[in-house]
């Protein structure tokens, strides 16, 4: 019996979807903060995932948090607001891509990542969830802020 709840926990904790607080201090009311995560509606295959692995260079999840989640790294992150830097694993049908964008996050703003296929390649953004349009860029980009 004990071995059948360990499972289940197990289990479950697989299924989490980490949301991760990535500064200092005590939890900011929602208009103080910024919140980037993964947009899952639109997923066309079930095996497509898109983890947040670091933030400003700084991983999102510990190394036994991605085993026990089998993530490697949060599906949601709260920052404060100004420019960040993002590391991005998507994984899908035959396919594993590292995306490395940039945003400037406005307080109260919330941001989706998405993700999809194009012809035969992937394209991985970020869009302003109020707005619907992209937002931010590839680091190293001519338009990165400094």
């Amino acid at each position: 019996m004990r071995i059948g709840i360990v499972i289940l926990l197990l289990a479950l904790a697989g299924c989490a979807a980490p949301v991760v607080k990535m500064y200092d201090g005590p939890v900011l009311a929602p208009s103080q903060q910024v919140i980037l995560r993964v947009d899952q509606r639109g997923r066309t295959f079930a095996g497509e995932r898109v983890d947040i692995q670091q933030v400003d260079e700084k991983s999102t999840l510990s190394f036994g948090e991605g085993i026990l989640s089998s993530s490697s790294g949060a599906q949601a992150v709260y920052m404060l607001p100004g420019k960040h830097t993002v590391q991005l694993r998507y994984r899908g049908p035959g396919a594993a891509v590292t995306a490395h964008l940039w945003l400037v996050g406005e307080a109260g703003g919330s941001y989706l990542i998405k993700a999809g296929q194009t012809g035969d390649g992937l394209k991985v953004w970020i869009e302003d969830e109020k707005t619907g349009k992209p937002t931010g860029g590839v680091r190293g980009s001519a338009d990165e802020p400094k």
